[in-house]
């Protein structure tokens, strides 16, 4: 049995640095997002992170970035110590000292360029600047808030600089040439009327086998993957001035309410809410 070690603070509401050290056979898997940015440094352990259908294996010294309402979750190929820290972040938290700090974070496509990996993050020191964030949270004082927003700031600089000019393009991890064949229909035809029937009979397989086979290696049903795709696209549509009323058919829905009941499910609130959230966060 492992041993299990948490080290969680909460200081104040615009940001969260978490420490945690688990077994993976604790860890819930299931799909969610947040309000507000995440940055989570894998320390031990192997895992594949999905975020928005785009699937990136993790190991020691990696870091996974996801912005407000990236939708996103984790799987283990094997029973493995999960060990992170992760800082998750306001924007109105270091904004007010460069107010177009987010601008490259926020001009990345969703479930695109979400992995920075260790060489990279300890060529730009990303780790020393952890570091820093744990020091001062470890044992909280007057200066801890303080300090934690000026290595976060400089964190999402750092990451900024490696998105402009390393622009790592993270491939999905899937090795299985039958997975990259179903993604890459999907990625081609996901704004049109496509089934399960229609990826079989593209790629020459059975429909019943290319069904197990995506939910053994990626963890979701390909409906699932699909709709995730489609409701991506939904997201970014309304986060651009998208009228709610008139993106469904642009996303690969026959109809308002088939969409309205994906979106609901997938993101956790209407179109119109997401919407009107993401203009009050902009």
């Amino acid at each position: 049995m492992i041993d299990k070690t948490v080290r969680y603070r909460m200081y104040d509401k615009s940001y969260t640095y978490s420490y945690r050290k688990s077994p993976s056979t604790e860890i819930p898997i299931g799909n969610h997002m947040h309000i507000y940015y995440e940055i989570v440094n894998l320390i031990d352990g192997t895992l594949l992170y999905n975020v928005e259908g785009t699937q990136y294996e993790l190991g020691p010294g990696d870091i996974i970035i996801t912005n407000p309402y990236e939708f996103h979750f984790i799987t283990f190929p094997k029973e493995t110590v999960y060990e992170r820290q992760f800082l998750q972040i306001e924007k109105n938290f270091i904004s007010k000292y460069k107010s177009d700090i987010f601008d490259i974070l926020d001009a990345r496509e969703f479930g695109r360029n979400n992995k920075i990996p260790s060489d990279a993050v300890k060529e730009y020191g990303i780790d020393k600047l952890l570091d820093g964030i744990c020091e001062y949270t470890r044992e909280p004082n007057s200066d801890t808030d303080f300090m934690v927003s000026l290595y976060a700031a400089q964190i999402i600089v750092k990451i900024s600089d490696i998105l402009k000019n390393k622009f790592f393009i993270n491939a999905d991890s899937v090795k299985n040439p039958h997975i990259k064949a179903i993604q890459d229909y999907i990625e081609a035809n996901y704004t049109k009327k496509i089934s399960i029937d229609d990826i079989a009979r593209c790629i020459f397989l059975n429909k019943s086998y290319i069904s197990r086979l995506f939910k053994s290696e990626v963890g979701i049903p390909i409906l699932t993957y699909l709709n995730i795709r489609r409701i991506t696209l939904a997201k970014n549509l309304l986060l651009d001035g998208g009228q709610v009323t008139n993106i469904y058919q642009k996303c690969g829905f026959s109809d308002y309410v088939t969409f309205y009941r994906a979106f609901k499910k997938y993101v956790g609130k209407s179109p119109n809410e997401f919407k009107t959230e993401g203009r009050i966060n902009a």
